[in-house]
């Protein structure tokens, strides 16, 4: 069954249409939730509250419209309303992972992008075991280091860089000029770029020389 039929069968009610699109959707979901709020538990109770949301009111999606646009606003606006309720907290922890680096091999997960600002050195011939280590730590850092963006930093750039959307998509979901996503976009990727130099220089890419 395409995911046309599905989201139709789930507004009309169907329950297992509906239990077939969550499982289509509930990882890139999670990530979302994940990269928002850097915590793993955290973001699982998004996902669900996500979802419960969804069922509510998918009823309302007009056909031919974008439906993972769509998804992606309700889970960003229940991410940020969740982080909110928890930023002192989790400003607290994020602080203290950026002065005691936690073991390498911790943290959360950003998703199946990569962030360009935090540039793998990995061999070309590493193992495959090996290269999840080094993706589990880069996403570590991105943790880390995205508390220090701004909200609207953090949210257009994971948004756009590491989901994938569209300049137009992002304004859409935080309801602003493409020319200010494009903003929150430059700033995010220069202060990440300026903190991995800084604390993590073994993530940078090496430093183009000429040859004599």
């Amino acid at each position: 069954m395409d995911e046309h039929d599905l989201i139709r069968r789930s507004a009309a009610g169907d329950l297992d249409a509906f239990e077939a699109l969550i499982e289509r959707k509930q990882e890139r979901v999670f990530w979302i939730a994940c990269h928002i709020v850097g915590d793993e538990e955290l973001a699982r109770d998004v996902a669900q509250e996500v979802f419960v949301r969804l069922f509510r009111v998918i009823r309302r999606f007009r056909a031919g419209g974008h439906f993972d646009a769509w998804l992606h606003r309700i889970a960003t606006n229940l991410a940020i309303d969740s982080l909110r309720r928890e930023r002192p907290h989790r400003e607290a922890a994020a602080l203290d992972a950026i002065r005691e680096p936690a073991t390498p091999g911790e943290g959360i997960p950003t998703g199946p992008g990569t962030n360009p600002s935090l540039a793998s050195s990995r061999g070309e011939h590493e193992s495959p075991a090996g290269d999840a280590l080094r993706r589990r730590e880069v996403r570590r850092i991105f943790t880390v280091l995205s508390s220090l963006l701004t909200r609207k930093q953090r949210l257009a750039f994971v948004l756009r860089e590491i989901e994938g959307l569209t300049t137009g998509e992002v304004a859409g979901i935080m309801k602003t000029r493409e020319s200010t996503v494009r903003n929150h976009i430059l700033q995010a990727r220069r202060i990440l770029q300026e903190e991995v130099r800084r604390r993590y220089p073994e993530y940078c890419r090496p430093p183009y020389s000429k040859k004599d």
